[in-house]
């Protein structure tokens, strides 16, 4: 009769210290998930009182071209007052007698120094009948370059190119276009007199 006493108190001792545990374990972990959503809150009311609305930035350098960027929202970089990170974003490039190129994204970083411009997330740029889309758009005009990856679709009217990287030279009107992987080719579909 000792003996079935003694493993009752054993197993009884045991329910105890699983009961213990995990209620500690659990109420632990509810107290860490409450202190990550206080400082999620407190890092949200920061940059919340940090966003400033319809922003609009405007620069025109020694030839003449114009460059003017729109954005629904931005807020300045903590470590860096140059850089703004934009969202909901427009902007015009007006060069060579009025031409215009449109390009819209998703957000950008910009450097309101030096002027260059990252596009990020469905960036759509346009240029007369020239439409092109890709993941990003990384516009650094204080090298007079301009370069695009990920997933980079260009059409007019009867051309339809696919490839992975554009780098354009801005001054020179020059391009190369290439893919990440070697083994991948950049696609050209070219319609001749309408077809194909």
């Amino acid at each position: 009769m000792n003996k079935k006493i003694f493993i009752q108190a054993i197993l009884l001792l045991t329910v105890l210290v699983l009961i213990l545990s995990f209620y500690l374990h659990f109420f632990e972990n509810r107290k860490n998930e409450v202190e990550k959503t206080k400082i999620n809150n407190e890092y949200s009311k920061i940059e919340q009182e940090n966003i400033i609305n319809d922003l609009q930035y405007f620069s025109k350098d020694e030839n003449g071209n114009t460059y003017l960027l729109n954005a629904k929202t931005g807020y300045a970089d903590e470590n860096n007052t140059n850089i703004i990170y934009l969202t909901g974003v427009n902007a015009k490039i007006i060069f060579d007698n009025n031409n215009e190129i449109l390009v819209t994204s998703d957000k950008a970083v910009y450097n309101n120094s030096s002027y260059d411009t990252n596009f990020l997330g469905n960036v759509l740029i346009t240029y007369g009948k020239h439409k092109l889309t890709t993941k990003s758009m990384n516009a650094l005009i204080s090298k007079n370059l301009a370069i695009l990856s990920g997933e980079i679709v260009y059409q007019d009217d009867i051309t339809s190119l696919y490839a992975d990287k554009i780098e354009y030279d801005l001054l020179k009107r020059t391009s190369k276009i290439s893919m990440f992987e070697k083994n991948k080719k950049v696609k050209i579909k070219h319609l001749n007199n309408g077809i194909n």
